[in-house]
């Protein structure tokens, strides 16, 4: 669903909205265009370039406003590196470090950072914190919850309970591809979305237990 949504695969049916407008998102190229940004559950195969340096992995998505002419601002580049190094701590030797070289918590982050620098308007975040230590892990949770409170339209998938809680406003709950269940606000519990996952009934699961 999370590809289908960013133009990555074909959708069979429905439509997309984004700000109650729909969006007709045919290819990843009009995603980005359009202000959405894709975090890849599998970091190592579609994420990271490992042979690239940090700074090169982090401003990939940036590239079209950095150059002129097909040349590349070393100045804007290393702007943009210094900024989100600092903001995400991302801990590396240096910006021309192989990003192959650092953490998973770190490379996770760049690529966090990799998106952020595109201000974008919707931000997809596919198991974010899957494969980190729990340091980094607690990292990149405050800065998905700074990044809602701040407006940013956040849509994260998790197969982590507690972390659903922690830093959801609502919670769909799907089952072979198909939506089962909707908790919001108060009836966000780890016990009702266990309930929702066996049952495939939201309205029951907002009962007290």
């Amino acid at each position: 669903m999370a590809r289908a949504i960013f133009g990555a695969d074909e959708i069979d049916s429905g439509a997309v909205y984004l700000e109650g407008r729909p969006l007709n998102v045919r290819s990843i190229t009009k995603a980005i265009d359009a202000g959405l940004a894709f975090l890849t559950e599998d970091r190592k195969a579609e994420g990271i370039i490992p042979d690239l340096s940090v700074r090169e992995n982090l401003t990939l998505a940036a590239l079209p406003a950095l150059t002129r002419l097909g040349v590349v601002s070393r100045s804007k580049q290393q702007a943009i590196v210094e900024r989100f190094m600092n903001r995400l701590g991302i801990k590396a030797a240096s910006a021309d470090q192989k990003i192959r070289e650092l953490s998973g918590g770190n490379q996770q982050k760049v690529l966090l950072a990799r998106w952020l620098c595109r201000n974008p308007r919707f931000l997809i975040l596919d198991e974010p914190t899957r494969g980190i230590d729990i340091g980094a892990k607690g990292e990149i949770q405050a800065m998905v919850n700074e990044l809602a409170e701040s407006g940013l339209g956040v849509l994260m998938i998790s197969s982590e309970l507690e972390e659903l809680v922690e830093g959801s406003s609502r919670v769909v709950v799907m089952r072979d591809g198909q939506r089962v269940g909707e908790l919001r606000g108060a009836d966000i519990s780890q016990q009702h979305i266990i309930h929702v996952m066996a049952e495939g009934n939201a309205s029951e699961a907002s009962v007290e237990y």
